[in-house]
C-alpha cells in the first residue's frame, strides 16, 4: 500500500470512494450497452451482485482487514 494511505486516512477514504464510484459508473455503462430485454430474472440478480460486490469487498479489505482509522 502506498505510504500516503498509511499516513493520511482521509486519502484512503477518498481513494475508496473514488474506486467505488468509478466501478459502478463503468459497470453501469457496460451493462447499458449490452442490455438484454428478454433476459430471465436471475440474470438481473447476478448483474446486481457483480455491480455491488467488488466495491463491498474493496471497502472490507481497506477498512476492516487493514485497520482503517485504527492504524
Amino acid at each position: 500500500m502506498p505510504k500516503i494511505f498509511k499516513q493520511n486516512k482521509f486519502a484512503l477514504l477518498g481513494a475508496n470512494l473514488l474506486l467505488i464510484l468509478l466501478w459502478i459508473t463503468i459497470f453501469s455503462f457496460l451493462i447499458s450497452l449490452f442490455r438484454i430485454e428478454n433476459a430471465p430474472f436471475y440474470i438481473y440478480k447476478i448483474l446486481f451482485l457483480i455491480k455491488f460486490l467488488p466495491p463491498i469487498w474493496i471497502t472490507w479489505f481497506l477498512w476492516i482487514k487493514r485497520g482503517g482509522f485504527k492504524r
